[in-house]
């Protein structure tokens, strides 16, 4: 039976959880930093976190392959940080991205997808291990909160059941 999965990059599944250190690496690069060195210096990321940074920039259609701001990109650092303008950017770059649509569809659908899944279709579609898959499904599940969050609304903590009480 032949595959019906397309075929991605392990580079290409993003390992940055962290949407505002992606936005610090397209702005330092926006800025004139050429090298990742000059980049580090700009944001004072390890050079190792400013290649994750960047090749999950790629992937979000923020920096294009020579590493320049894509329009999207442009726009990103045009919104205030933590604004929902720049939330409407991030979430069309997800949208928007064709290596997303592969390994996380419906990542910021109204029901999130399982950890699980995600690593799945991660793993088979990247080759990458189930372990890196599980993490890298963390990562993108992470990129889902920062997302969809409300600003000054803080996360209403999870129910928990009264030990007292039969379960």
């Amino acid at each position: 039976m032949p595959r019906t999965t397309t075929e991605i990059k392990s580079g290409d599944v993003p390992q940055a959880p962290n949407l505002a250190r992606i936005r610090c690496v397209v702005t330092a690069i926006a800025g004139g930093a050429a090298t990742n060195e000059q980049i580090a210096e700009e944001t004072d990321f390890s050079v190792r976190h400013i290649g994750y940074a960047a090749r999950a920039a790629q992937t979000l259609g923020l920096l294009d392959a020579d590493r320049a701001p894509t329009a999207l990109g442009r726009e990103l650092i045009e919104t205030e940080q933590e604004s929902e303008q720049e939330r409407d950017v991030l979430r069309r770059s997800v949208e928007q991205s064709a290596i997303l649509r592969v390994i996380a569809p419906g990542l910021l659908s109204p029901k999130p997808p399982t950890k699980r899944a995600l690593a799945t279709r991660i793993e088979r579609s990247s080759g990458l291990s189930r372990a890196t898959s599980e993490h890298r499904a963390s990562d993108l599940l992470s990129w889902r909160e920062q997302i969809l969050e409300e600003p000054g609304v803080a996360p209403a903590p999870p129910e928990e059941s009264d030990p007292a009480e039969p379960g």
